[in-house]
């Protein structure tokens, strides 16, 4: 039973070229609703990611979460807002003043009624090493941050 509850929890890096960043995971017995609201509403989203977050949840609407105690905070512009189904952002580290912004589509697909399935791509790196670096920090981050949604929705 517990092996199959961390099965659950996976997170799961797919197969793509250095220029994506792509990740899977699967949370049982949430629906898509449940999911895009742990995403976009502030109230959901501190239980998992920022202690701060702040979100104007339309495309060209703004977002800024914030690690206060580290001193860092991310920010971006709504892409793309579809409710229960699609949510895509730039995204851009105040600190990271020489990084480029990249693109982050979120999926949530319905399992069946069984649960739903998240797909995170992020991107576009190039093949630098510093961009390769930066692509490794953000999975170590996404695979972090995505099981803590797990612990969250538990």
């Amino acid at each position: 039973m517990a092996e199959d509850r961390m099965e659950e929890q996976a997170v799961i890096q797919q197969e793509s070229g250095p220029e994506l960043l792509i990740l899977t995971s699967f949370y049982p017995d949430v629906s898509p609703r449940q999911l895009f609201a742990y995403w976009t509403q502030p109230e959901f989203l501190q239980q998992w990611w920022p202690p701060e977050a702040e979100v104007d949840l339309r495309p060209g609407g703004a977002y800024r979460l914030s690690w206060p105690s580290m001193e860092w905070t991310l920010r971006g512009t709504y892409t793309v807002v579809e409710p229960e189904q699609r949510l895509a952002f730039t995204w851009k580290w105040d600190h990271e003043l020489e990084t480029p912004v990249r693109k982050v589509d979120v999926t949530f697909e319905p399992v069946g009624d069984v649960g739903t399935q998240v797909t995170v791509t992020q991107g576009p790196y190039t093949n630098s090493s510093k961009d390769q670096e930066e692509r490794d920090g953000h999975l170590e981050g996404w695979i972090y941050f995505l099981k803590r949604l797990h612990d969250a929705l538990a």
